[in-house]
């Protein structure tokens, strides 16, 4: 399995060079790293890139499978906020101050950080100018050649990026690897992994499908060790699409509860979120241009039926960013009851969510970039962060999230 990894990393770092800024192009990526692939003959290597091509459309992807009936431009109206600069004073606050990690705004491979409240910002050190994921706290964050911590240190050096979960302690993250080959519906395995030691095989959830399939392979919505519990999706129907996802008990590798999900007919849209601890899970479909979300508890009974896309939950999982598929604004919204606690500007659509760890405040990430193929821009977002009553506490212009 190390070797194994080691060549998949190898390779992944290989494709991604080649496609640049992988942001907003999940369809494209994943079309073409199937088209590619040598099936032929059993070469370690080529098994290797594909896994690697497999993994990198994950990274795209993350918990969304969606296929795109094209796009809506609506004229944007720019949030008053601070525009990207340039950080040179470290930051200096303590590691048990969560903060929210970022690319710089002028030297993209640069990690910067700003504290919750928005006060305090500084470098944290380097980066990629794309890729890597930052825990919840921000402590440490993965790049292409290691995990580090808050001041830029390497805390261990590894080849290739997180392609899983932070964990809830902020240590440990939860990942899937291939038992076998892919080309015959390979059986996987989630990881529970902790840097600087080996990683423990939790359990076999799901499979890496034949390259043929055009079919992502199985990821990880959420990884916590303080609730014993991860949530892992996969698309596993190609026509018509379907989706299984399944909550794992982390310490048994049992299942708790686990459900199938299908929307005939196209273009089609399903997307799965949680809360960070796993205890609440989200899942929306998308069918002739009507979402429907239904959230689940920690049982996996039904709790509310929103008509609209769920993009995310807040810590505690009482709100949900939420968005429609006809255009119109982002949300936050308390499930429970159906309001609105706030609404984001006309013309920008949804590009990421944070939350505060162990906090109320949620950071929501809009862009009204409407062009796919505009890859420089895909990932940045002007960040929006909102006390759990709605209220914008600050914003930052152009903002691209580690």
């Amino acid at each position: 399995m190390d070797e194994l990894r080691r060549n998949v990393n190898e390779e992944f770092d290989k494709r991604q060079a080649e496609l640049g800024d992988l942001s907003g192009a999940s369809e494209r990526i994943l079309k073409g790293a199937f088209a590619a692939r040598d099936t032929r003959g059993g070469n370690r290597m080529q098994f290797a890139a594909g896994i690697a091509a497999v993994l990198i459309g994950a990274v795209v992807i993350a918990t969304f499978v969606y296929i795109r009936a094209g796009t809506h431009s609506i004229p944007a109206r720019p949030p008053r906020s601070t525009s990207p600069t340039h950080l040179t004073q470290p930051l200096d606050v303590p590691d048990s101050t969560p903060v929210i990690l970022f690319h710089d705004g002028a030297i993209p491979d640069q990690i910067d950080g700003i504290t919750w409240d928005g006060r305090t910002s500084g470098r944290v050190g380097r980066g990629d100018a794309i890729g890597g994921t930052s825990n919840p706290a921000g402590t440490l964050y993965s790049t292409s050649t290691a995990i580090r911590d808050r001041s830029g240190a390497p805390v261990l050096d590894m080849k290739g990026f997180i392609t899983g979960a932070w964990a809830d302690d902020e240590r440990q993250f939860c990942e899937m690897f291939p038992k076998g080959g892919l080309d015959t519906g390979t059986p996987a395995i989630l990881v529970l992994s902790r840097p600087g030691a080996p990683g423990v095989n939790v359990a076999q959830i799901g499979t890496y499908p034949a390259v043929s399939q055009n079919l992502p392979p199985p990821s990880v919505v959420a990884c916590s060790v303080e609730n014993d519990r991860a949530v892992v999706f996969q698309a596993t129907d190609p026509a018509g699409l379907t989706v299984q996802d399944w909550v794992v008990q982390l310490s048994t590798g049992r299942v708790l509860w686990s459900h199938s999900i299908k929307v005939p007919g196209s273009p089609v849209g399903i997307k799965i979120a949680a809360t960070h601890d796993g205890r609440y899970v989200a899942e929306t479909t998308w069918s002739a241009g009507q979402a429907t979300a239904t959230i689940y508890g920690p049982d996996g009974s039904a709790l509310s039926h929103l008509a609209v896309f769920v993009q995310a939950l807040s810590w505690d999982g009482s709100l949900a960013v939420t968005s429609a598929s006809s255009g119109s604004p982002v949300s936050l919204v308390s499930w429970r009851d159906g309001s609105v606690v706030w609404t984001g500007p006309e013309g920008f659509h949804f590009v990421t969510a944070r939350s505060e760890p162990t906090g109320s405040r949620i950071a929501i990430g809009l862009s009204n970039n409407d062009n796919p193929d505009d890859l420089s821009k895909a990932r940045t977002a002007n960040l929006y962060v909102l006390s759990s009553d709605g209220q914008v506490l600050w914003t930052r212009n152009q903002v691209y999230l580690a």
